[in-house]
């Protein structure tokens, strides 16, 4: 099992104003990993422009990735009020912080997240699979949160991101 992104992982960056790069280097655990990143252009069509997000990883780029980057730049383009009660356009700090926590406990084969944008400006990550339900919160003005719940069991549970023991295991558990 490959993860994504291990301590190595370098959060996305802006490089204009509708490019991001994200760099997820894995740790070396055989002669195999010591080959030069590959790098993909994915190109996003959007309202008359495009967006280009380059991915450099030394595996094959996972599926969820590129869902997930369409979500993210669905948000982005989110005016002010978009919700009509006042709705903030989405922080792009917010976006590269949920893309930060996404490459520590996402794996080659974990399904894509719904990305679904606050009216205060933030963004929630969303899994709801096998009667479980994940979410990670990124609120525009509070550090990170996730809750996780169990409709079988009614376990719950809820914490901080930095936990991200916890969040990979939680995630693994609803794939």
């Amino acid at each position: 099992m490959a993860a994504l992104a291990l301590q190595a992982f370098r959060p996305a960056t802006a490089l204009t104003e509708n490019q991001f790069e994200s760099i997820w280097e894995n740790s070396v655990t055989s002669s195999a990993a010591l080959t030069q990143p590959r790098e993909r252009a994915l190109v996003f069509p959007s309202r008359g422009s495009e967006y280009r997000i380059i991915v450099r990883t030394s595996q094959p780029t996972p599926a969820w990735v590129e869902p997930t980057m369409s979500a993210f730049i669905g948000v982005q383009m989110l005016p002010d009020n978009w919700d009509s009660y006042g709705g903030r356009k989405i922080n792009r700090d917010i976006i590269s912080q949920s893309l930060s926590v996404l490459a520590l406990i996402m794996e080659a084969t974990s399904p894509p997240p719904s990305v679904v944008p606050m009216g205060n400006g933030g963004l929630q990550l969303e899994w709801h699979r096998k009667q479980q339900d994940l979410e990670i919160v990124f609120p525009s003005d509070e550090a990170p949160q996730f809750f996780y719940q169990d409709r079988t069991t009614g376990g719950q549970q809820e914490g901080s991101t930095n936990n991200i023991t916890t969040l990979v295991q939680l995630l693994r558990n609803i794939v």
